[in-house]
């Protein structure tokens, strides 16, 4: 069974994400991604271990994307994107 997407608001201006158990501290990249796996957006965050969950903080602007469906890219740096479905409302 496929996990119900993230609803992000357009009104969305910071992130605050728990990582995976097994995710380093470090920079992240994060993409708002589109259909074709364009990026729609972009930014970068940091993470760092608080209480025993890897918290990953970063800012982002989503005024002017588009309402729907979209794919969220989590990844360090020269690392593989995680992808997880989002909907922007």
């Amino acid at each position: 069974m496929g996990e119900a997407p993230l609803e992000l608001s357009k009104r969305t201006r910071h992130l605050v994400l728990d990582l995976p158990v097994g995710s380093k501290e470090g920079i992240y990249e994060l993409a708002l991604l589109g259909g074709g796996g364009e990026a729609v957006r972009t930014t970068a965050g940091m993470a760092q271990l608080k209480n025993h969950t890897m918290i990953l903080k970063a800012d982002i602007d989503l005024t002017g994307v588009s309402s729907g469906s979209y794919l969220f890219g989590v990844r360090q740096s020269g690392l593989e994107w995680n992808r997880y479905p989002v909907r922007v409302k």
